[in-house]
This record gives C-alpha cells, structure tokens and sequence, in this order.
C-alpha cells in the first residue's frame, strides 16, 4: 500500500511538472515583472493567513482565487508563473519542516487545476484580458473544472489510506464545495474587476481586505473557542452537581439536562425530553412531568416520584433565565433527592414522639401501679375467700386478668421510657435462641408448629438477657401468627453485619401497616398492646443494629436482625 501511495505521488509530480515545462511560460510573458511579483506575494501571503471558520478545523485559502483571476485577465501562463513563484518563498520560509517532494507534488496538482481550468474556460468561449456577464457560464465551468480536478487528486491521495471510507469523503467534499468554491469563484470576480480597473491597486485592495478578513476570523475563531471551552466547563460543573437540572427555552423546547437528573430519575436523557415535550402519554409520575408545563417559578414543592418499585421524594424549584438586559429567555427547573432526609425527619419525628410517651409514662408510672397494686391486693384476697359462685358472679378472675394486662402495658411503657444500657458479653445467637425456643417449648407443641434453626457460630458482643426479650417477643409474635400446624425458621448470614432472619408461615402483615410496624400501638393483634416491636427495636439500635421487615406475604413474613461484629 505504502509502495502504490509512492508510485501514485511520483506520477502526479512528473505529469505535472511536465505540463509546466510543455506550456513553457517563461516564454510567454508580457506582463511587467513588478505586477508578477505582487500577484505571487499576494498569493504567498493568503497562503499564510488562511479564513479559519468555527468550529475548529473549518478552513479555507484564497490562494485559489488569484490563480483563476490571473486565467480570467492575463492567461495561463501568467497564472503558472505566480504559482511558480509563490511557491518558492512558501518552501524556504513558511512551510519548512514539510518534505521537498510534497512541494514538488503540491505544485504539480495546482498546475494540473490550472491548465484544466484555463481550457475549459476557453472551452465555453471566455476570453483573457476583459470581464464580462457574457462569461458567467465560462467562469462557473471553469471553477468546475479546476475542483473537480483538485477533488480527484484528493481522493487518489486519501485512498490509500486504511481508514478511507469514500462515502464520508463523499459528503465531506458535497457539504463544503458549494461554500468553499464558491466564495473562490466570487473573490475571483471581484479580483478580476479590481485588476482591470487598476492593476496594482486592486491586488493591493484585494490583499488588504483577505488580510483583514483572515484576521478578523481568527480572533472571532479564538472568541468562538473561548465561548465552546466555557460552556464545556460549564457544563461540566453542572454535570458535577448532584442536582438534577434542566433548562429550557421561551418556546418549551430542552436546552440542557445534566447527568445528574437523567441519574436521579433512572432515565436517558433522550426519555427525557420525550417525556417533557408529550411524545409519550403517561399518568405514571404525572405530578413530577406536570411541573415542566407550568411557567410560573416556584420553590421548593415536595413531589413523589416511582420508578421500578422504587419511591422517591424531590425538592423541586423553579426559576426564569434572564438575558444581560433583564428579559426573560427561558427557565430552569431543578430538582434534588430527598428521600434520605424524609426518612430522617419520620425518624426524628417518631424519636420526639417515643421520648414524650417515656416521659409520659415515667410520670404515669408511679400514679398507676401504687393504685393498680391496691386494687390487684384486694381483688386478689376476694378471689381466694368468695365462693365460687360469687367469683363468677362478680367477674373476679377476668378484673384480675385485665388488671395484670394494665400492668404489662406499664411494664413496657417503663421499658420505653428508660430503656437500660445493654450489659454487652461475647456469646451465640444460637445459644440466645435454643433458651427462648425452651421457654416456648409447650406452645410450640401445643400447636404442632415445626422450628428450624440453621444459625452461623459466629461470637457476638450482645446483652443475652436483652437478646432473648428481642427473640422472645419475634417467636412469639410468630407463634400467633402462624396459629397451628405451622412453620418457623431462624437463619443467618454473615458479612460485614451478622443478619439473622426470623420467617413464619403466617398469613403476613397487612400492606398498609408494613411501613408503620415498628411505631407504638401498632399492632394486629386484638388483645396486643403494640409496644413489643417497638421495644424489640430500641433494643436492637442500643446493640448498634437494626431491624426491618424483609418480606411480607401471604405466603408467611420474614424479619431480618442486622448486629456488628466486633473483630
């Protein structure tokens, strides 16, 4: 491949140079010398200082638009002789550290686009030395000509290449050849016009002006860069954010949607915008998409959002984008997670809620039981001296009942309020459980339900008399819900946390409670007093663990013990 790009570069530099030397300009020129040296300066010149076009890359020269002038007013050979000279200046001082050969082949392709388009201009009848709209058709076929020619070389040069794809080179030259060539074909014209009005003027005119228009397009490239690289950086910072943000225009079309947003609401951004702008019709999540229709700004608005089981809550506000001179553009809106924190303020709002009821009850507590035990004494000493009779006649045995349920309730409410500091000993769930399934060892028979313990020997730094009120109180929640003819497991797992999972075939925890199961007198149960989970996770978060409901069903409920291990 390297050998076929070598013959081909050499073929075009030695048909090339050999219609320079076939032409033999040198023999045919009439034009004063201080006019040919002006035209191939100029040349070098807009060589140089090339029109940049943003963005980056887009370029083209005017060096062209001399060479065709030249054909236009003076002929051929002129035109052979400013490329001739231009290019010697361009070798020795501009273009240094380029090989001679790219020179000499470089040459040789402008010669062949030069001689191509001098004969086809001729070709339609245009003639050398005046302007005239006779010639417009001359003019367009001949810059036809000189591309076409300029765009076959190319395509030999770039297909050689590995990575060429000649259907993007395609496109590339159709995007850019009715802008570049025909920017050339005009300033040729204007050149023209200038050149048969005042010679030296009008290339000195011609020169300033590309000049300018090379400068002024670089500095307005460099501003256009500055103005890309800030919104990069930008854009950057706002993709930093954990915010989700969102920008949009006077006619509700998107601007901007930061990683952040598209991150928040497990979406692409391309979803995104189909879901603001309407493509899709979709009730689900309604209230967050409504906030995109309205207009007006707004600050933080609360608003629920669900996406795969997941609930999320999000602070949405709403502001105007304002131009320098105060008139609004467009508006953003931004939206942050605060689901975490929410979690956090029922937190909050239970603990404020358990510590009034402690206090409460540490106040309560000693108003009831001095009164609760007088009256337990005295039912106490009725029960053991009526007749059996009276017993049941007066109800002795359920007030008595009662009375010591009223006290349990006390008892708890007391265990709440000033719950003691775990006196923590390395010991085994296993060891906690095996003496809580003992106590409950007659019920569980009683009710033929089947236990199945399968726990990991792992040593832990726990309090085994509160660890077994914590189990107590989970089996025996279990036992009545499971009823009779039932199952009851107790499994563990360990990584960075010992996770113990009590299930019971139950029917499960009705939905509406789930969420609400651990808070005081929630319960099911009609004789319960809904303080035990509460209690049990006191317990637990004194031990620096935690405990959830980890499934719930019909099929029966899972609650799952998460302790530290302490190495």
């Amino acid at each position: 491949m390297k050998r076929l790009y070598t013959w081909y570069v050499a073929l075009i530099s030695i048909m090339g140079c050999a219609l320079f030397l076939y032409i033999r300009p040198f023999e045919y020129v009439e034009q004063q010398w201080l006019l040919l040296l002006l035209l191939s300066f100029s040349t070098t010149l807009l060589n140089i200082y090339i029109i940049h076009l943003p963005p980056k890359g887009n370029a083209f020269s005017l060096d062209s638009t001399i060479y065709l002038a030249t054909i236009f007013v003076y002929g051929l050979e002129t035109s052979l002789l400013v490329l001739l000279f231009s290019m010697i200046p361009t070798y020795f001082f501009h273009e240094k550290k380029m090989a001679w050969w790219k020179h000499v082949c470089n040459f040789a392709m402008y010669t062949c686009m030069i001689v191509g388009a001098y004969y086809s201009f001729l070709m339609l009848g245009g003639e050398s030395g005046s302007f005239s709209i006779y010639f417009l058709d001359a003019y367009l076929f001949s810059l036809i000509v000189y591309s076409f020619i300029n765009i076959l070389l190319m395509i030999g040069f770039f297909s050689f290449s590995p990575s060429f794809s000649f259907r993007n080179m395609l496109i590339s030259i159709v995007t850019e050849w009715l802008f570049t060539y025909g920017v050339t074909l005009l300033a040729s014209l204007i050149l023209v016009s200038l050149l048969l009005l005042n010679e030296y003027f009008g290339i000195l005119l011609f020169t300033s002006v590309s000049l300018l228009l090379s400068l002024t397009f670089r500095q307005y490239g460099q501003l256009y860069e500055k103005v890309v690289n800030d919104k990069v950086y930008i854009e950057q910072l706002l993709n930093s954010l954990p915010i989700g943000i969102v920008t949009m225009d006077g006619a509700t079309s998107i601007n901007f949607i930061n990683d952040s947003a598209a991150t928040l609401l497990d979406l692409d951004k391309k979803e995104m915008k189909q879901m603001i702008e309407r493509e899709r019709e979709s009730e689900k999540n309604a209230l967050f998409w409504d906030l995109f229709i309205h207009r007006v700004p707004f600050q933080q608005v609360k608003v629920p959002y669900k996406k795969d089981g997941e609930k999320k809550i999000f602070l949405t506000s709403q502001s105007n984008l304002l131009n320098l001179y105060g008139e609004k553009v467009g508006r953003t809106i931004f939206f942050l997670d605060i689901t975490e924190i929410e979690e956090l303020t029922k937190r909050m709002h239970q603990s404020e809620k358990l510590a009034l009821m402690g206090e409460m009850a540490a106040k309560a507590a000693h108003e009831i039981r001095n009164p609760l035990a007088v009256i337990h004494g005295f039912l106490a000493f009725m029960n053991g001296n009526l007749a059996e009779n009276e017993r049941e006649q007066y109800h002795i045995p359920l007030l008595l009942q009662e009375i010591d349920r009223i006290n349990a309730i006390v008892e708890d409410m007391l265990l709440i309020a000033k719950p003691s500091a775990p006196m923590l000993k390395e010991t085994y769930m296993e060891t906690i459980v095996q003496d809580v399934l003992s106590l409950l060892q007659q019920t569980l028979e009683a009710k033929s339900i089947r236990v199945h313990v399968r726990l990991d020997r792992v040593p832990l730094s726990i309090d085994p008399k509160q660890m077994m009120q914590v189990l107590y109180n989970l089996l025996y929640n279990s036992i009545e819900a499971v009823g009779e003819d039932g199952t009851i497991c107790l499994y563990s797992d360990v990584g960075e946390t010992y996770n113990m999972y009590v299930y019971d075939s139950g029917s499960g925890i009705p939905k509406d409670m789930q969420e609400t199961i651990f808070e005081p007198f929630i319960t099911t149960k009609s004789s319960g007093t809904g303080l035990g989970l509460t209690i049990v996770k006191r317990i637990i978060e004194n031990h620096g663990g935690t405990i959830a409901l980890h499934d719930s069903s019909e099929k029966g409920t899972t609650f799952v013990i998460s302790l530290p291990i302490r190495r």
